[in-house]
This record gives C-alpha cells, structure tokens and sequence, in this order.
C-alpha cells in the first residue's frame, strides 16, 4: 500500500497482511450468513478496526456499536432498537427490523457488542444482558414488556468482541450463550506482519522530508525491534500498566508525525533524536523503577546503534532530550543548558 503522509494519524486505516486477510474473510462469510460471532483477543489487536473494515466493503450491513461495562443492562439494547428499529403488524406477528423509511428493505442492522464479557454477574450469578441477547439469538425475539406481547426479530444480528476472559475484570460468558456463537481469535500481528504494516506507515511518513527515504526499513526495524524488547522484559505481572500492543507504535509514528510535519528540512541526526524521544516518552515514562528506566536507556541506544550505522548515536541522543512547544508554536527539539 502507498499511503499520503497525512494517513499516518488516522485510526481507520487498515494495512493489508496474511492476518488481516484471513480474519476478513472469516468475518465476511460468518456475517453473510447472518450468523452471530464472538472476537477475541488482546488490547489494540485490531478486533474493531477489522471488523469495521469488513461492515465498510459491504453496504448491505447497518452498523450499531455499543460500549459495554460491568453496569450494562438489557436497557441499552431496547434504546438501540427504538432508534434503529421499527416494529411493523404482519400476518406472522409483530415483527421488529430496521426502519424502511431510513433504510432499504435488504439491509440488516449489525449490532455490535464492544467489551461484551464486563458485565458483571448478579446474585444469580448470570448476566442480565447475556441471557437477554441469548433468547433473542436461541428464540428469534423477546416478550415487550409493556403489553407482555412476542416481538420477533428479522434482519438483526450480533457481534461481540472481548479479551480474553483471563484478563482483570472479564466475566466466563456462558456456555448456554457460547454454543451459539463461534469464536475468532485476533491476535497480535507476527514480527513480519508489523514490519509490513509499519514500514508503510513509515514509508508515509518520510514523505514530507524525501531526502530521508532511504532510513525507512532502519527506522522500521529499530521502532518494531525496541517495541519488542519492551514487550518481552516488561509484563502485567511486574505492574497493571505494563500493557503493550501494537498501539505503541502507532502512537510513536504519530507523535514524529506532529513535529515533522511543520519542519521544511530535516537531517538524519534530528529524525534519530525524534525517535528516540518519542520511544522513551512511550516506554520508558510507564516503568517504575530507576534500574527498568536505565535498561530502557540502555536497549535504545543499542538499537540506534544497531540500524542506524556511520552516526555518533551518543552525541545524537545525548540525554536529556527535550521537546516541546512551550517557545514556539512548533513542537521541536529544546537544547538543555
């Protein structure tokens, strides 16, 4: 993919990989076939992002999302109803489907269920919402409960997405709701895949300084290779925050991206400093002792010395490295005195 240099900060980008083929088109042929399905996976592995990919190629689809939480109740799915629903009298009964008047009478509505194993359990030990949309699944609809009349459901279907029930405060969804819902694991990208996929943001990237393209893979490599390190040495069992996805990474294209943007030229030296403040601002401002932030000093300068060859890495990240832009209304390098 060839993408502009803008595109670098835009969340609903989607570089293509053997990854996000596959989930695609596991996705695609479960929701034409109108059936429900669970995503699971780690934080920032790209569950939604595919999956609004794949709702985006395919205007038959309505897309719905809700945001659950330990405190969800059924609620929130009759207001999503209400607002994207109407309920018609016919010969087989009253019918609930999307609204012809804002809709075509093909399309069905996706509601999609982000975080769905939060809910907390009740003194029953069950899950309100759980159970709720398991009947709508198992029988097809639900009783009103204003008149205690059946409303049966056509052109409605559910998506869920979740981590994995291991992580704090997720909730074992029940097998009774689970037998009727395959589940797609969506991991992290392999080592490769996020090579492929950084070095097209990075090839974006470059874009505004051209005299700079030819660091694209050693930029790549070294940002891919220090994510890494950081992701092997630093887990949730040493500390909650010590979560790491490839989120990281795309929050460090971003942040180059903001003060690159506005420079006319810039200089090998001045991209490696960049890098390197924008790493440590990711990685080494979460850890929690003096000898985790030294060895995050250490492995930088390391990986700088390892891609980025015939330049004095010591002078150039010379610490402190300090940015801002409290003097200017550019956000750029601030020499210490």
């Amino acid at each position: 993919m060839d993408l502009e240099s803008h595109k670098v900060i835009a969340s609903d980008v989607v570089v293509t990989t053997t990854d996000t083929i596959r989930h695609t088109e596991v996705i695609t042929s479960w929701l034409t076939s109108h059936k429900p399905l669970i995503l699971c996976g780690p934080p920032g592995s790209g569950k939604t992002m595919t999956l609004s990919a794949v709702i985006d190629n395919h205007p038959e689809f309505i897309l719905a999302t809700l945001n659950f939480s330990s405190g969800t109740s059924p609620d929130i799915l009759y207001k999503v109803f209400a607002q994207y629903c109407e309920i018609i009298d016919s010969p087989d009964g009253l019918i609930m489907q999307p609204t012809r008047q804002s809709y075509s009478e093909d399309k069905w509505l996706i509601i999609f269920c982000d975080e769905i194993n939060l809910p907390a359990v009740d003194k029953y030990n069950t899950q309100r919402i759980i159970m709720f949309m398991r009947q709508l699944i198992e029988q097809g609809g639900f009783w009103r409960n204003t008149d205690n009349k059946w409303i049966r459901l056509r052109r409605i279907q559910f998506v869920g997405a979740c981590n994995p029930p291991t992580d704090s405060g997720r909730v074992s969804l029940s097998h009774r709701f689970m037998r009727h819902t395959p589940l797609l694991m969506v991991d992290y990208p392999a080592e490769n895949s996020l090579k492929q996929i950084y070095r097209c943001f990075n090839n974006a990237l470059l874009k505004l300084h051209p005299n700079l393209k030819s660091h694209v893979d050693s930029l790549t490599n070294s940002m891919v290779e220090f994510y890494i390190l950081n992701q092997q040495k630093f887990t949730v069992d040493i500390a909650p925050q010590y979560i790491y996805s490839p989120r990281e990474l795309s929050r460090w294209i971003r942040g180059m991206y903001e003060a690159m943007e506005p420079l006319e030229v810039m200089t090998i030296e001045e991209l490696i400093r960049l890098w390197g403040h924008e790493g440590l601002r990711l990685f080494q401002d979460r850890l929690i002792s003096n000898i985790e932030k030294n060895w995050c000093d250490i492995k930088l300068n390391e990986v700088a010395c390892k891609y980025f060859t015939n330049i004095d890495i010591e002078q150039v990240l010379l610490r402190p490295i300090l940015y801002s832009n409290w003097l200017s209304k550019v956000y750029c390098f601030k020499y210490s005195v």
